[in-house]
């Protein structure tokens, strides 16, 4: 009797990672690529970018990519070389945007977790075994918004410049990936990294919440990590 029971719990949680690992494998086969059939020349005509974000339904893979683009398309107005995309890289950066708005801190240098403290230590963790990294980061409004501009609020995470004027609208990917990117490159040391020599790969990842301090207003915490000197050799 025992072992008939002990072999129906195998069996049950056999079928139950059968279940988690299709639904895994659907979840990453519905992930669209945004980089092999995009590229300088078209990312601008691309219709998912200029879609409005839906921030009950972020694509975040879609803004990451936008972000790519834009950084691009920076460095070839000065000629610079393309930079290549790397997973690894993303999943650094996202790791870094999450923890900078969890755990309370905007910097560089994690203060609250000594295996992620530096961009390299955050790099060695996403798999890349010769990490060189560069690293920017940023906040910015999810709405088409001016800073310092006064508006009425309209609800929560509604705004309009008028009292009864028309909300202030999201931003697109696009033009949401260029607001992050502008605010880069009017930094001194953003900038730099942006049209570094010595970079070679990148990867953009990001994180929404909403700024309970300016009622709900949709917001992003930014990074993008550079790979330097050479490209990623990951486990």
């Amino acid at each position: 009797m025992a072992n008939n029971f002990s072999m129906k719990l195998i069996i049950i949680y056999i079928k139950i990672f059968v279940l988690l690992s299709g639904y895994s494998f659907a979840q990453k086969s519905d992930i669209r690529d945004y980089y092999s059939k995009i590229n300088l020349k078209n990312f601008r005509k691309e219709k998912l970018f200029n879609e409005q974000i839906n921030f009950d339904s972020i694509d975040f893979s879609r803004l990451h990519a936008a972000i790519f683009f834009v950084t691009n398309e920076e460095r070839a107005k000065k000629r610079l070389s393309f930079l290549e995309y790397a997973p690894e890289l993303e999943r650094a950066a996202l790791m870094h945007s999450r923890d900078m708005y969890e755990k309370k801190f905007f910097s560089h240098y994690n203060p609250s977790d000594r295996l992620k403290k530096t961009p390299n230590d955050r790099a060695a963790l996403a798999g890349i075994l010769n990490p060189y990294l560069a690293e920017n980061i940023a906040t910015s409004h999810g709405l088409q918004y001016k800073s310092g501009e006064k508006v009425f609020v309209r609800g929560p995470g509604q705004f309009s410049y008028k009292i009864d004027g028309q909300l202030i609208p999201p931003h697109t990917y696009l033009s949401m990936a260029e607001t992050i990117v502008a605010s880069w490159m009017g930094s001194k040391g953003h900038r730099r990294n942006i049209l570094s020599d010595e970079a070679l790969q990148l990867g953009c990842g990001t994180y929404f919440y909403q700024d309970k301090a300016f009622n709900n207003m949709p917001t992003f915490m930014a990074t993008q990590n550079f790979q330097l000197y050479k490209k990623i050799r990951s486990n």
